[in-house]
This record gives structure tokens, sequence and C-alpha cells, in this order.
């Protein structure tokens, strides 16, 4: 049906108004004048709620949204008077809408509207715009466009409400002032008849209220104590499990409505109960009441909740602030007995004390406090203090006996109070008719505490007299038992006094015993690692003439094969040294949590390569046959490729080392899943059971035999493993059996991104320019062999050398020589490597000479040292000769382009 025809159904009669507009020439009678198509179309395409009252009797035409509002209203509603639409609405609407109808548009926000909709009052909040409608020149009605802001609104209410509350609480310290303060203010913002807190006895079958908070129209329950049974066993099953409570009419919940007397009594139709949960049982309640049916929102329910939680808390530290207090009183009372009181544990200065503390606190005439102890043989003694009486007469009446009116106290069975002990049918069937014994003090008022351990035993009793009657009351046995436990507490803590005392000296003995391991621990932590690190030092540094002098051979007598074998042998067996001094120094740092990994996105395909390449000289001398199965797309990681390839490289080499000369190795890579997988598989001696569990454990190997033929310390997979954990990978070792071959499965998470573009340095291109003369060489070291072997080496190869052995002396050459380059040690016995390059970096004539640490210390820190010296280059002894070369070769290419220019010239 289209806009015009449905306006064209509105009633042009309808009902009449009363005299609610005054008569307004400018409003039209027409039922319906053209031009209103627009914002009919405009009203019933919106989401909005939108509607138009129009005509003199400003009939009503609304949109599906404006309809939801009106619930069972609509449709009824389409095309009658808005005042009598909405007669509960009109007199907050009125002045708006005239002045819309005197042509000046009018808008509210957030205001507070309480209407009717399917027979039940709902409040909410409303902004709202009212133009008129004009036509022809003429204002022939108003158009409204309304906004539900009750969500919003709300929130911001919560939100202030619940920074009052915390701040009201907030300057509380007394329990019933904090859950009196949350109940007034929780009631007079919801607008609740009664509001309070119930705390539920031990066993769980009585609630009682001590403070509420109502409106006037609900009588107060503070005082009163209920059954829980009352109420109805589905409801206190549900508060028992923690869930918050919601009868929005009692008479009409079949939980409840049986139970309709207990409800009457307490004067309630509808609540909410928020049970507190306390060790696993319903301590307590925080409950809304109203004597008439309310329909409790979500809102509502979860303010509730949440002023429950936080006033909870509240009172718990309000209750504990409240015992401390309490506890700080009963002891100021204790220490009236002086100063030493404060300094002292004395059985008996301490209960005197706590009685005459007590006694004062009751309001007493009497007190004494007879208790129980042990002399030096073991034999129980009845011993007593006493306040306000003399010692004496306690004496000419002698000990208390296990009478009737005694017996309950010194048989832990409660508290005794009377209010005329005179007239007590418990003590008069004791003495004679007159009431009290011949000699006894004048007692009328009586009250015994027994006086209870923590474990349950009966230490004693306070008992309490005054010769007036009813004395003592229900708050007197309340105060008087909390002296009762303090008693307790002086007498378990007098007695514990010197066992807590030699405990204490034990503890002091274990702290320092403690202390002093642990700084024995550091030192020997700290004197291992710099062992290590001077033990490198002191292997590499006759390594490195040892690997010279055998390459010098190689080269010299070339021809000569059992010397070139010879010098195989010897480089081999370096090498093998270096390796095992890397993996010591390497495992140090690795379990210390000192590696620092330079990560970025790699190929594992090119891991695995580079892997090979090093492991490659022990695959060839076993005479290895190797199977390798890479997949043709990249597998990209995100680590480090340096100690990635250190990981595969270790476990080739044990593949290598573990399988008899002429074996099978098979390397298989392959992407599962977001993970990478590499397996390194071989026929060789493979492990037992038992060794499998701790394959990757420190210095765990194989059977060992006297022979050791495969050496090595048992270091390689370790490393492996914390390498590869600290990549987040995992690596894990299977094996038939003796003689079965095993297999090593690494896995790491793979990245999607490949590296990108340009961002790894491609190789240098030299230019076509060669040096034409010798490269000048310096080489500073104190070890003469190692620095010898190392100068015929280079000059062999065709590099003019000269040898310093102190730092001083290579100072004054390379100010005289200028060389290109210069090989320094850094443990040089007058200055220091380091500072040596620091002096040679400053000097002019050596600013342009490339600097190049060869040194026994290989540690990370070494090398940051080093460059931070002003060094080039850090090579560790024995020298890789190839990357020596390697870097020679950039320094006289260098040379030889910056010489250029002055040749061509």
């Amino acid at each position: 049906m289209s806009n015009e025809s449905s306006l064209s159904l509105l009633p042009e009669g309808g009902a009449t108004l009363p005299s609610i507009l005054p008569e307004k020439p400018a409003i039209k009678s027409d039922p319906w004048p053209e031009g209103m198509q627009a914002i009919a179309e405009l009203i019933v395409a919106s989401q909005f709620p939108m509607a138009i009252a129009w005509g003199p009797q400003l009939r009503l035409f609304y949109n599906d949204a404006y309809a939801t509002l009106l619930g069972d209203r609509h449709p009824g509603a389409m095309g009658q008077p808005l005042p009598l639409v909405r007669p509960e609405l009109w007199s907050c609407l009125q002045p708006y809408v005239m002045q819309a109808l005197s042509g000046q548009p009018a808008q509210f926000e957030n205001a507070l509207l309480e209407f009717y909709r399917n027979g039940r009052l709902e409040r909410r909040y409303f902004s709202s715009s009212i133009t008129p409608v004009r036509h022809g020149g003429e204002i022939i009605g108003v158009y409204f466009v309304l906004s539900d802001s009750t969500s919003r609104v709300l929130a911001e209410q919560r939100h202030a409400f619940h920074l009052k509350l915390s701040a009201t609480l907030r300057g509380l310290v007394d329990a019933v002032h904090v859950m009196e303060a949350a109940s007034r203010l929780t009631g007079e913002y919801l607008g609740v008849g009664r509001v309070g807190y119930g705390e539920i006895d031990a066993t769980g079958r009585l609630v009682s209220v001590d403070r509420d908070w109502t409106d006037g129209s609900i009588a107060s329950l503070a005082g009163e104590s209920r059954e829980l049974g009352s109420f109805g066993p589905a409801i206190i099953a549900q508060l028992r499990t923690g869930r918050t409570l919601r009868l929005d009419d009692i008479t009409l919940d079949g939980r409840a409505a049986p139970y309709a007397d207990g409800y009457a009594s307490i004067g309630a139709r509808a609540m909410v109960i928020v049970p507190l949960i306390e060790a696993g049982r319903v301590a307590a309640i925080f409950y809304l009441h109203e004597q008439r049916p309310r329909h409790w929102s979500d809102q509502e329910v979860a303010l509730a909740e949440d002023v429950a939680r936080q006033t909870c808390e509240v009172v718990r530290r309000a209750r504990v602030e409240e015992s401390l207090r309490d506890e700080k009183r009963v002891l100021e009372m204790v220490n009236r007995t002086g100063q030493a009181l404060a300094s002292t544990l004395d059985l008996g200065t301490l209960l005197q004390a706590i009685t005459d503390a007590a006694t004062e606190l009751a309001g007493a005439r009497f007190g004494a406090f007879f208790y129980n102890s042990q002399d030096e043989h073991g034999e129980r003694l009845q011993l007593y203090t006493l306040s306000g009486a003399l010692r004496e007469d306690m004496e000419r009446l002698g000990k208390p006996r296990a009478t009737e009116i005694f017996r309950p106290t010194f048989g832990g069975e409660g508290i005794i109070r009377s209010d005329d002990i005179t007239r007590d049918p418990r003590y008069a069937a004791l003495g004679p008719a007159s009431g009290m014994p011949p000699g006894h003090l004048d007692v009328r008022s009586y009250l015994a505490v027994p006086v209870i351990s923590r474990a349950g035993q009966v230490l004693g009793g306070l008992f309490f007299g005054h010769p007036e009657p009813g004395v003592f009351t229900e708050r007197t046995e309340r105060i008087v038992a909390g002296v009762a436990a303090q008693a307790a507490i002086a007498m378990d803590n007098a007695r514990l006094y010197e066992v807590a005392q030699k405990s204490a000296q034990e503890r002091d003995a274990l702290l320092q015993s403690e202390r002093a391991a642990r700084v024995q621990a550091e030192r020997l932590s700290h004197t291992k690692d710099e062992f290590l690190a001077m033990l490198a030092h002191e292997l590499r540094n006759p390594l490195a003439p040892i690997s010279s002098s055998a390459s010098l051979l190689s080269m010299q007598f070339k021809d000569e094969p059992r010397i070139r074998q010879t010098s195989t042998i010897i480089s081999r067996q370096v090498r093998h040294m270096s390796r095992l001094i890397d993996d010591l120094l390497d495992v140090s740092r690795v379990t210390r949590g000192l590696v620092k990994l330079k990560l970025g996105v790699v190929d594992f395909r090119d891991i695995v390569s580079g892997a090979l390449d090093q492991a490659r000289p022990l695959i060839d001398e076993k005479g290895h046959a190797v199977q390798l199965a890479l997949p043709a797309a990249p597998v990209y990681v995100r680590g480090d490729q340096t100690r990635l390839v250190q990981s595969v490289t270790n476990i080739l080499n044990n593949a290598a080392k573990y399988t008899q000369k002429g074996g099978h190795i098979a390397l298989a890579l392959e992407g599962r899943e977001g993970h990478m997988c590499l397996s390194v598989s071989d026929n060789g001696s493979g492990m037992p059971p038992e060794l499998l569990p701790n394959v990757f454990d420190l210095f765990t190997q194989g059977a060992r035999t006297l022979a050791r033929s495969q050496g090595g310390l048992g270091l390689g997979l370790t490393l492996v493993k914390r390498l590869v954990e600290l990549h987040g990978g995992e690596v894990s070792a299977h094996s038939d059996g003796v003689g079965l071959g095993s297999r090593f499965t690494l896995t790491l998470p793979c990245v999607d991104a490949a590296p990108d573009a340009g961002t790894a340095p491609g190789p240098v291109q030299e230019e076509g320019v060669r040096l034409e003369r010798q490269l000048r060489l310096v080489l500073v070291d104190d070890n003469a062999d190692a620095a010898d072997s190392l100068s015929q080496l280079l000059g062999v190869q065709g590099y003019r050398t000269a040898v310093e052995y102190d730092a001083r002396s290579a100072l004054r050459r390379a100010r005289a020589e200028r060389p290109d380059a210069m090989l320094v040690d850094i443990g040089l016995p007058d200055i220091d490597g380091y500072h040596l390059a620091e002096q040679l970096r400053a000097m002019p004539e050596t600013r342009e000479t490339v600097l190049v640490a060869i040194t026994g210390y290989g540690q990370a820190r070494d090398r940051e040292r080093a460059i931070e010296a002003g060094f080039a280059h850090h090579l560790v002894k024995p020298v890789d000769m190839t990357v020596l070369v390697r870097i020679l070769e950039s320094v006289g290419a260098a040379a030889a382009r910056a010489e250029s220019p002055a040749t061509t010239a």
C-alpha cells in the first residue's frame, strides 16, 4: 500500500479533543493536503522512530520504529489525536508541541519519560527534535524524530553512581556504616523500598539483619533474624550456587508462592537477592525489597551485584580494621602494666595484665584468671591472677572446684553468665540457703569465659563478679570472649616463645648459610666463565702456529705426499680442537642465557646447504654417501642464520661421527601446516633405549670406551636443543636400537613473508684495478711461534710482512712504514690490543690502515669491544686462512683503487 493510500485511511473525525489546543487559524483542517508525500516517504523509510501530528486535533501518522514504542496501542493509534494516544506524556510534550506550532523548532535531550507499553509502565530516556510542518506557507502540524538514549544515560548514571559509592565508602571505617551507606545509595538510586545486608550463620539456616535502609514505605528488618527455610528450598538452593535471585512477583513464582507467609512476614512482594560466597558457602546476602510487584531490569540486577561485591570487599576490610582496632585497644590496656610488658613474654606478667584489662572492659568489681601450667618436673599446677581482690581472699576460699557452676568453664562448654548468682539454681544447690558461703566476696553478677587455645585445648578460665545484679550483658560476653582469645594467644605465644627463638636462630643460620652459598656459587660461576675464556685463549694460542705451520708445509712441500698428508692430518685435528673449544664456550653462554640472536627471514634450504658445506670435510673423510631432499619452493623461517647453520652442522657431524665408514646419511626438508621439518637419518651405530631420553643433556654420549674413537665432549647436541628452543622450535631423536641407525628431527615455525628484495647484500664486485706492489702487513703478537709461522705463511702467498712482539714496537714500525693492514693480537704484554688499536686510529700515519684482531678471545663481547676499539675485523685463533686471504684481497683492492688516480696521472 502506498503512503498516500495509507494516509487516506486516517479517519477524518475520530475522537474529539477537550480544550487542549487553543484555536489557531494558521492550522488547516484538511484531512490530508497535497505536498505531504515527501514527508510521508521520509517517515516510512526511516529506521528511527518518526511521526507527524497534523491538523487541529494533532492526528498521528508514524512509521514501524515508532509503532514499536506504542506496543499494543498499535495500530489503533494510527490517525488518533496525540494527546489521547499518550495522555501520560502529554503534560511533558505539550510545551514543545506548542513551541513548534508557533513556528519555532523545539528539542529535548535525554528526557526521562514514563509511559505504558503492553500494559506495563516503562521508564526510558529519549532525545527528540520537534519541528513545524508547513504547507502552502501555513503550519499544518508538527514532525517528531525520536532517539532512545536509555542505554547511554543509564551507563553514565551507573558510572556516576559507582564513583559516588566509591567516594562515600572510601571515607568509612566501620562495617555497619559501610553497609548503611551502600544500602541507602542503592535504594535512592534505584527507587527501591528497602535495601540491606543479611548475615548467614555458620549452619546456613539463619539470616540476621543488623542494619538496613528503607524509603519509609516499608518496615525495617534491623535487629531481626529469620529461618532461611521459610523462604523455600528452591530459592535457598539457588542462592547457595552463588546465582542472583530475581523475583518480579512472589505470588506468580512457582518456587516462592508456596511460602508466601514467609515473604509476607517481611512485607516483600518483589525482590532481588545477591548471595555473597565465602569459603564455599553463602556468608551473607544483599537484598532489594518492594511491597508491590516490580519488573527488575537486567541493568538493575547487574548494579545490585556490583554494589554487593564492592561493598562486601569494603566491609571485609573494615571488619579487619575494626578487629585490629579492638585488638589494639585490648593490647593497650594490657600494656598498662608498664614498658616491661612490651619486651617480655613472661606468662604471669601477661596474664595479670589481661585479667586487669578484661575486668575493666567487663565493668566487673572482681576478676580472676585460673589456668594450668607445668613445673620443671612436668607436674601440672593450677595458678591464677586476680584483679580487684586480694590474694589472701582467694587463698582463704581455696581453688575453684569442678562443681556445676565451674565445670562448664573448665570443660570448654561455653560462657556462663548469671544476672544474680545468689538466686541461680545452679549455685543454690551448692551452698547454704542464705546463698553466699562465709567469707566469700560479695558477688551477684557472675560471668565465666573459658580460655581455649587454637588447638582446642582448655587452658583456663576468666571469672568476673560484681556485687550488683544484671551488670553483664551479651555485649560484655563478646568483649570478654575477645579478651579470652587474647589470653589464649598470649599463653600459646609464651609457651612457644622459646621454640620460636630457637627457630629464628636456626632460620638466621640457614639464611646466612644460603647467602654464603649464593655468593660462593656466583663467585664460582664468574670464576668458571673467566676460566673458560682463558682456557679458550690459551688453547687457541698454540693452535695458531700449528695451523699456520701445517698450511706452510702443505704449500712448500705440495709435491711430497708424506708431508702433505701430515699437514692435512694436523690441519684436521686443529679444526677438531677449534670446534671443541667453540662448543665449550657456546654451551656455557647458552645455558646462562647470554646468546643474542640476530633474527631475520631466511630460507631453510640455504641453512641445510650451508651446514652441509661445513660438515663436508668430516663426511668426506668418513666416505659417507649423502642423500639430500629439498623442496622446490622456499621454506622461510625467522631465525639467526649463523646459529641455525651451527645447529644443523652439529647434527650432521654427530651423524657422520657415529656412522661407520662408507655409511649413508639422508636429509629431508618439508613444510607442514605452518611448520617446517628437517629429518637427518643415518645407518650408524644407533642408540640404546636408555640413552634416548638424555641424548640432548649436557656431556651425554653413547657408551664410552678406553679408545674413545669418536671423540667429543657431548656438547654438540646440547647446543642444538638450546639454540632450536631459542628459535621457538623443537628437536627430537629416535633410534630402533644399537646398530640400527638414528634419526634426528628438527621443527621450526614457518613465516609467510619472504625476505625483502634487495636487503640481502650481494657479492662485492671489485673494480678491475690491481695493486702493482706487495701488500704491506705488520703482525703484532707476543707469541713468537704464532707470529713467525703466520708471517712465513703470508710471505709465501706474496705478502710483504713484518713482525713485532709488543705494542710499542708495533707503534714505531707502523708510524715509519704505514702498512696497508695490521694483524694484532689482543693479549699483548705492555698495551692490550684494544688500546693499541685506539692509538693507531689516532695517528695520521695509520688512520687508513685496516686493523684485523687475531685473538684467542672469541666471545660476542670480545668482538664488540674489538669493533668499538677500531678494528675492522675480528678473527679467532687459529685463523681461517680462507677468511683472512679474502680480507687481505679486499684490502689490496681498496689500496689499488686509492692509488689508481696517482698512477694514471
